[in-house]
């Protein structure tokens, strides 16, 4: 009878579920929070590639007479409404730390011919700084004609993450020009 109640003893299973959820669990709470994760990096994506295609169709109907007669301040609307549509504007001088806007005006049958950017970027305190220069922005595909670019980024960290990476999400559209500059 002892060997029976010692056999009985070895084939007991009282804690193989407790064992089971302990391997488990961490993986399940990997897979929510990678879910999750994921979930915040797409939304982020739709925030800055909707905040592009809506600033690049503004622009291309906004003519440089209607923003105030000169290519720099045309830019300066454009890139403030790309970054309040992608929700990256805090106030008039700060935005979201780490963002950068790149919008570009190509009018070549224009007169005079337009061909500037405004590479806007923040610094890690979210100070918006601009700088202006001829010629489209840099490393975006161009097209024949007429055209605008825009482009919009943002950092994107996962603090929640025990490895807390960082990736940069970006967007960006191009739309031919439409509006008439000078008549």
């Amino acid at each position: 009878m002892t060997e029976f109640r010692r056999a009985r003893l070895l084939l007991r299973d009282d804690g193989a579920s407790a064992v089971e959820f302990a391997l488990l669990f961490p993986l399940f709470i990997m897979l929510a929070i990678g879910t999750v994760s994921a979930g915040f990096a797409f939304h982020s994506w739709l925030s800055v590639t909707h905040g592009a295609q809506e600033s690049s169709r503004f622009a291309a109907t906004l003519s440089v007479k209607a923003a105030g007669g000169s290519a720099d301040l045309w830019l300066a609307q454009v890139t403030d409404r790309a970054l309040s549509a992608s929700g990256l504007a805090i106030d008039a001088t700060h935005a979201r730390a780490g963002a950068a806007v790149c919008v570009s005006v190509v009018a070549p049958t224009n007169f005079p011919v337009l061909s500037r950017h405004a590479l806007l970027t923040t610094d890690a305190d979210g100070l918006i700084e601009r700088a202006y220069s001829d010629g489209p922005c840099p490393g975006m595909s161009t097209m024949a004609g007429d055209y605008v670019q825009v482009s919009v980024s943002e950092p994107n960290s996962f603090d929640y993450i025990v490895a807390a990476p960082s990736i940069q999400i970006s967007g960006s559209s191009i739309n031919r020009y439409e509006a008439v500059t000078y008549s």
